[in-house]
């Protein structure tokens, strides 16, 4: 091979492995679409230039060009020193310019502290509850504050729907986690670090 000879340029990934196959499928069908590649901008960081007119050229410039996406794990297991976390699985639709919509999902750790936690125990135990009195109040917070406090991945998509919708809807954001994870973690929580106190619930 001449010295001189260029080595032509290597793919960097598949467009499946940036793109889930429904959002794949809506690039098919739209690949100029401003809303579609403004979405295509915030899953790679990289704007398509004008060029890429057909998803063909679309799917060359993103396998040429941008990176597999990562997705890290939520974490399940926080070290019990900092109080417990509970895995939350969040859900929504989202609905777009594009006359599409589609329902979307991840899952993050809500972290309750165990300054918070200890709070939480004692105020049950001082108002004559039990275990139950504090897994609803940290069913409470997790109901209240989990959309604010976690950042969850919301990769998993369902299946998008073409249909007429006013573009400003935002739909209903939806979360789910365990009760009895909640109690059992706090449960394992007291009786590593503070015994007197599982034992008075």
């Amino acid at each position: 091979m001449s010295e001189n000879a260029t080595l032509a340029p290597e793919r960097k990934c598949a467009i499946d492995q940036v793109f889930d196959a429904s959002f794949i499928e809506l690039l098919e069908l739209v690949p100029t679409n401003p809303f579609v590649r403004a979405w295509v901008l915030k899953f790679t960081g990289k704007l398509p230039p004008e060029d890429c007119v057909t998803f063909n050229l679309l799917k060359d410039w993103v396998e040429f060009n941008c990176v597999k996406r990562t997705r890290p794990k939520p974490q399940s297991s926080p070290q019990a020193d900092d109080g417990i976390g509970i895995l939350v699985h969040f859900s929504e639709t989202e609905y777009g310019r594009a006359n599409y919509s589609v329902d979307r999902s991840g899952e993050d750790t809500f972290q309750i502290g165990q300054e918070e936690l200890l709070s939480l125990v004692q105020e049950a135990i001082d108002a004559g509850g039990g275990l139950t009195e504090v897994v609803d109040q940290i069913g409470t917070r997790i109901d209240d504050d989990a959309w604010n406090e976690c950042e969850p991945n919301m990769d998993s998509y369902g299946d998008y729907e073409y249909d007429e919708h006013d573009s400003n809807d935002s739909g209903n954001g939806e979360i789910t986690y365990s009760r009895e994870q909640i109690q059992s973690r706090v449960l394992a929580f007291l009786q590593n670090h503070h015994p007197e106190l599982a034992q008075q619930l």
